[in-house]
């Protein structure tokens, strides 16, 4: 299924119920945004892993250990992961990669300017929509300032003719 839970439409759900009953059976994913579960992370659109039972089950000294719970516990009970002490937290190894300067300024500068070019490009197609919304509406508006024009010259052409007013009456 390539479309995420909350896109869904109910002919879609009918369609593909069997594969949306095997992501749901056993989840391991919340999404955070709109509270639907999954087995995978592809089906949802802000994908959090659940915690091991076994961690939930745990008292709430040793659930602020696990990053995972860190962020659904309750703010009164400080458990935000700054505050978690830093053995518990996993350690994480990091290789340090050494580029010469020049080239880390040019890919940097290189970004920003692929960034500063796409900013453009949506600046650009959004005008160039405005452009043809005022165009059209420059059309219609000559098209009305045109039967205006005609409805004037016919309420002049009848209000320089007289008019015949009939002076027979019948009387039953």
């Amino acid at each position: 299924m390539a479309k995420r839970f909350c896109k869904l439409n109910r002919h879609d759900i009918a369609s593909n119920l069997g594969e949306i009953h095997q992501l749901v059976t056993e989840p391991k994913y919340v999404c955070r945004s709109c509270a639907r579960s999954s087995a995978s992370k592809s089906s949802l659109c802000k994908p959090a892993a659940i915690p091991p039972k076994s961690c939930q089950d745990k008292p709430i000294e040793q659930q602020r250990q696990c990053g995972l719970l860190a962020e659904a516990l309750p703010d009164n009970q400080e458990t935000k992961l700054e505050q978690v002490a830093p053995a518990a937290l996993p350690s994480v190894e990091v290789e340090v990669v050494d580029t010469a300067p020049s080239e880390k300024t040019s890919k940097k500068a290189l970004k920003k300017a692929s960034k500063a070019l796409k900013k453009q490009k949506k600046y650009h197609k959004k005008l160039s929509k405005v452009l043809k919304k005022q165009q059209k509406l420059l059309k219609k508006h000559q098209k009305l300032e045109g039967k205006f024009a005609q409805v004037n010259g016919q309420l002049a052409t009848l209000s320089s003719t007289p008019m015949e007013v009939s002076t027979h009456s019948q009387v039953h």
